[in-house]
């Protein structure tokens, strides 16, 4: 038996495929590409499920703190039914208005009306939180019919040289209120009458003393700002605003010259 020829020319061998080398470099690149897309989508996932995490401890830590002591929790949501804390407020500004939510939980109309003097001073004098003197603090605490007047006048008058304080000092360094003292005790005064609105009307009203202390930086001095007053506070349909007040020294002046009255008589009705 004759063995078959091994067949082994060069027409019946396979063709070896040769791979372009530019090819080659370009599925290595696309290669790398979906790993790194991979890794990169991994890390994005990991990164997210982290977050919500996250933000779901912080919401359960704010719903705990939510019911604990006003006193003393300076996180609580600055908000009630009547009134809402302003922009950027300070601890002690925030300390405040807590006080003042509390007050309107009780029936203590005096206490009110002073917790309310608080906010407003340690808003409306307080200078490191503001962008200039277009920002006045305080305003939702100002009597209704006299909001605006009173807000353009501050702009003219006592916030006037914020924005030259803050390009010269630095707003850091400008005055905040830290402390405030009830100098003396708060009580139902005459009632207070406006007579820029047709009918005139009469309203509850206290008067509320107080002082206050500031921080701020060596280059001002606290002399130049005022730092005590008295105020009216009027009981408007169940919310306490403020009618009018008047820096101690007028005050004083006004009394010296015509006797100590309860409100110094000065302040018995509102004109304008």
């Amino acid at each position: 038996m004759t063995d078959r020829p091994n067949q082994t020319s060069s027409g019946a061998r396979k063709k070896v495929r040769k791979i372009d080398p530019v090819k080659k470099k370009h599925r290595k690149m696309n290669q790398r590409m979906i790993l790194t897309l991979l890794i990169v989508s991994a890390v994005t996932i990991v990164a997210f499920v982290f977050n919500i995490i996250n933000v779901a401890r912080r919401t359960t830590s704010s719903s705990s703190e939510t019911n604990t002591s006003l006193s003393s929790n300076t996180d609580r949501s600055m908000k009630n039914d009547l009134y809402e804390i302003g922009n950027n407020p300070t601890d002690f500004e925030k300390q405040c208005f807590q006080e003042l939510s509390d007050a309107m939980q009780g029936t203590d109309q005096n206490a009110y009306a002073t917790a309310l003097v608080k906010c407003f001073v340690s808003d409306y004098f307080t200078w490191t939180n503001k962008d200039g003197n277009y920002e006045v603090g305080g305003l939702q605490y100002i009597f209704g019919e006299k909001y605006t007047t009173f807000e353009e006048w501050s702009r003219y008058n006592y916030y006037k040289d914020m924005d030259l304080y803050i390009s010269q000092y630095g707003r850091e360094n400008l005055p905040e209120v830290t402390s405030i003292t009830t100098d003396a005790d708060t009580f139902q005064t005459n009632d207070f009458t406006v007579n820029t609105i047709d009918p005139a009307k009469t309203y509850s009203c206290y008067q509320v003393q107080v002082s206050w202390t500031y921080t701020m930086g060596s280059s001002l001095n606290a002399s130049d700002f005022v730092n005590d007053m008295r105020f009216l506070v009027v009981d408007n349909d169940g919310r306490m605003e403020i009618a009018e007040f008047y820096d101690m020294n007028s005050v004083k002046a006004w009394e010296a010259a015509n006797g100590t009255s309860s409100n110094a008589e000065a302040t018995a009705s509102a004109e304008g």
